[in-house]
C-alpha cells in the first residue's frame, strides 16, 4: 500500500489555486489501482475508490499546493493543461507518472502511474473532472 500512498502524493502534489493570479479547484475522481504478477500476468489485487482532490495553482509563479500540504510544487503549464512526467524509485519500486490536469478551464483531469520491481507491476490510473471553488473552500480543506 507504499505505493499507493506513493501515488496520491504525487497526485496531490499536482495540485492547483484562484484570486487572478491563482486558481483553486476541485477534482471528483476514481482511482484504480491493480497489482499484478509479472511472471503469470495474474491480478492479485484490485481497489477502486473515489474521492477529491483539491488544489490551488499559482498561475504567475507556475507552482501548485494541495490542500493539506505547505510545499509549493513547481509545475509546467502548456495550453491551459498542467502537463509533466515523473519518474523515480521508492521502496524497491521505479515508477513512471504521467500527469494532464485541464486548469484553464478547469476539465479533465488523468495521472496514469505504472511502478514495477522484479516480481511486481502495480498501474495506478486516476480520472476525473474539475471544478473551480472559491479560495475559502480550498482553506477549509487545508
Amino acid at each position: 500500500m507504499k505505493l499507493f500512498s506513493l501515488s496520491g502524493a504525487l497526485i496531490l502534489s499536482a495540485s492547483p489555486a484562484l484570486a487572478s493570479d491563482s486558481l483553486h479547484l476541485n477534482c471528483e475522481v476514481e482511482v484504480v489501482n491493480t497489482k499484478v504478477l509479472l511472471d503469470s500476468k495474474k491480478v492479485i489485487e484490485r481497489e477502486v475508490n473515489s474521492g477529491s482532490i483539491v488544489f490551488k495553482i499559482d498561475l504567475l509563479n507556475s507552482r501548485s499546493m494541495g490542500a493539506g500540504s505547505d510545499t509549493w510544487e513547481d509545475i509546467q503549464i502548456v495550453d491551459g493543461v498542467i502537463q509533466d512526467l515523473r519518474t523515480g524509485e521508492v521502496d524497491g519500486f521505479t515508477y513512471e507518472a504521467k500527469r494532464a490536469v485541464q486548469i484553464q478551464p478547469p476539465g479533465e483531469f488523468s495521472v496514469k502511474t505504472i511502478a514495477s520491481n522484479d516480481k511486481i507491476m502495480v498501474t495506478v490510473s486516476t480520472e476525473g473532472a474539475c471544478s473551480e471553488i472559491d479560495e475559502l473552500v480550498f482553506d477549509e480543506a487545508q
